[in-house]
């Protein structure tokens, strides 16, 4: 039995998807693949996080890591979307749909410190830091932490201005969600499908549309984002 739990989580997520993706038909199904490897991390991460370890102090309205980068899974994508379509009033949905696109578009070839100089932070949250899609939100987001918001702040102006950035988070954290996005990546890959990753705002954009998207990207079709 594996001990070690970055090496237990990816075996698990490799299992559930595996299973899942090859039964998949909409996305209700990708949403409960999701939903089992949220519950995988969260079952490794307690089990693996040392007692008496500090806590992420991340919480509502915090949002000073929404200018960075979110490497998002099409299955991901697609399950964000569902919970927008819930939530956002359907006449909406089209202009969010451009909004977010074309956010995309802009932040495509930038880096971590271009979008934190120039403060362009994800549409995804608003004036106040609220995440539109925090229930749903990607591995990526899931894996940012820091043991202090204020030093949060301070390395990410650091960053902007060229400095090192650095912060403390929990690498723990930070290691399951990314060894289980990357994991996942893979297993779409095995069954043909489209395994890329792109940020948030093109990805929840590309299936705010509606279940046809979901249908298309699991008959194998590519993702249209570059």
């Amino acid at each position: 039995m594996l001990h070690d739990p970055v090496a237990r989580c990816e075996e698990r997520v490799a299992t559930l998807a595996a299973a899942s993706l090859a039964r998949a038909r909409d996305e209700a199904d990708l949403a409960e693949l999701l939903g089992g490897v949220w519950a995988i991390v969260e079952e490794e991460l307690a089990s693996g996080r040392p007692a008496g370890s500090p806590a992420p102090a991340c919480g509502p309205g915090c949002a000073a890591c929404c200018t960075v980068n979110v490497g998002t899974l099409a299955i991901e994508g697609a399950v964000a979307a569902a919970l927008l379509r819930r939530d956002v009033p359907a006449g909406e949905l089209s202009a969010l749909a451009a909004r977010l696109g074309a956010f995309h578009d802009r932040v495509r070839w930038l880096e971590d410190r271009e979008r934190i100089s120039g403060r362009i932070a994800c549409p995804l949250a608003d004036a106040a830091g609220r995440c539109a899609i925090h229930a749903a939100r990607p591995l990526a987001c899931r894996s940012i932490s820091s043991l202090d918001p204020a030093e949060c702040r301070r390395a990410l102006g650091e960053l902007a201005e060229d400095e090192p950035g650095l912060v403390a988070m929990d690498t723990l954290q930070k290691a399951l969600h990314d060894t289980a996005r990357e994991t996942l990546s893979r297993a779409l890959a095995a069954r043909g499908l489209d395994a890329r990753q792109r940020d948030v705002s093109g990805m929840t954009a590309t299936f705010l549309g509606g279940p046809a998207a979901v249908a298309g990207f699991l008959a194998g079709s590519r993702i249209p984002l570059e």
